[in-house]
């Protein structure tokens, strides 16, 4: 849009000049030509075309001395350009028509050129300062999108940390209780029921006995609050991560998409199935890359881990023949009435899928 200004600017002053000293009769030609040779060099912006335009019309400039008036119009195309240094052919129709235009006229001319080499100039600077600040604006995003990544990223590692930790003081608190208080009870059971044994005095024994079923109440209510306390502190998703960060043989990626959570039996068999599936690529697959998907569907649960490894291990672990490990992972899935399915034709790939109603 520049370039068109400055043009229009280049061949109105072009034509007033000329249209002062000759008329408007006789510039109909010089300004058709000179809006063709420049259309031309806008749909071609081919250094080597400008070139070439601009000394087909110093030719003509040299057989219709009326062309060198628009002469700045052409020098607009050339200066700046890879070719700049050609600019002084101009000088060549300027000496063979030098008698055709007057002295003042050969001045008007010169400071058109001039003016044109101004306007090519801030139009290239322009260019420059509208490219750097789309450069500029580019890497800016790209910076913003990277550094919002890692803010995301950083993030879900505190998240993550976070959940960890309030998990791991959960299950000192409840191991604590049941070392502490869990044996302090049952060591006071014991000596009640010792007096109760040695006391002879109905009335003592049965004072004693309200006090032994009140702690074995209490104990029973302890050991009932730990272990919910404890089932309840497994996370599979924290503990998955906790999985893959801890597998080094290669890169682990974990899909983990469940609105529900697992049962406490379904979350120790899913535990234990990815960690035989992680063993497994260790010791028979040359595996770069592990995928771990646990999604949830409308009415089943379902959980695929695949390797990309062309080393299956032994015959034994193929559907015909499933190995210890692979026996296994079957039986916990069946005791969940789900079904499982092993791929080996591209890779090692698991097929899992549990009932909702087993598996929450």
């Amino acid at each position: 849009m520049n370039h068109f200004i400055n043009k229009l600017i280049l061949i109105l002053c072009c034509a007033g000049f000329a249209i002062t000293l000759n008329g408007t009769y006789y510039i109909a030609f010089p300004v058709l030509l000179v809006v063709i040779l420049s259309a031309l060099c806008s749909i071609y912006p081919k250094p080597i075309i400008h070139l070439a335009v601009f000394v087909l019309y110093l030719i003509c400039c040299c057989i219709y001395p009326l062309l060198l008036y628009f002469l700045p119009m052409m020098c607009y195309e050339i200066v700046w350009e890879r070719f700049y240094y050609s600019i002084g052919l101009l000088c060549i129709p300027l000496l063979i028509q030098y008698q055709n235009i007057y002295g003042i006229n050969l001045l008007m001319i010169l400071v058109l050129c001039g003016l044109s080499s101004i306007l090519k100039h801030n139009s290239y600077k322009l260019k420059m300062f509208q490219d750097n600040y789309i450069k500029l604006r580019d890497e800016t995003a790209g910076m913003a999108d990277i550094l919002e990544k890692k803010n995301r990223d950083l993030m879900e590692k505190q998240d993550y940390e976070v959940n960890l930790a309030t998990l791991n003081e959960r299950n000192r608190i409840a191991r604590e209780i049941h070392d502490n208080v869990g044996h302090m009870l049952s060591r006071s059971i014991l000596q009640v029921g010792a007096l109760i044994a040695i006391t002879k005095d109905d009335t003592v024994k049965e004072a004693l006995g309200d006090v032994k079923n009140s702690l074995t109440d209490g104990m029973d209510s302890i050991r009932n609050s730990i272990h919910n306390i404890h089932d309840e502190s497994i996370d599979l998703k924290t503990k998955l991560d906790a999985l893959v960060h801890e597998f080094t043989f290669c890169s682990v990626y974990l899909d983990y998409n469940v609105t529900n959570d697992f049962t406490t039996k379904a979350k120790y068999s899913i535990l234990y199935i990815v960690k035989e599936a992680l063993n497994n690529v260790m010791k028979h697959s040359n595996a770069t890359r592990v995928t771990i998907s646990v999604m949830e569907h409308q009415s089943v649960y379902q959980i695929v881990i695949a390797d990309n490894g062309t080393n299956t291990g032994k015959k034994s672990q193929s559907k015909s023949e499933p190995g210890m490990g692979v026996s296994s992972m079957q039986e916990r899935i069946e005791s969940l009435n789900g079904t499982m399915y092993v791929d080996t034709d591209k890779g090692y790939q698991i097929f899992i899928s549990l009932p909702k109603k087993e598996g929450a």
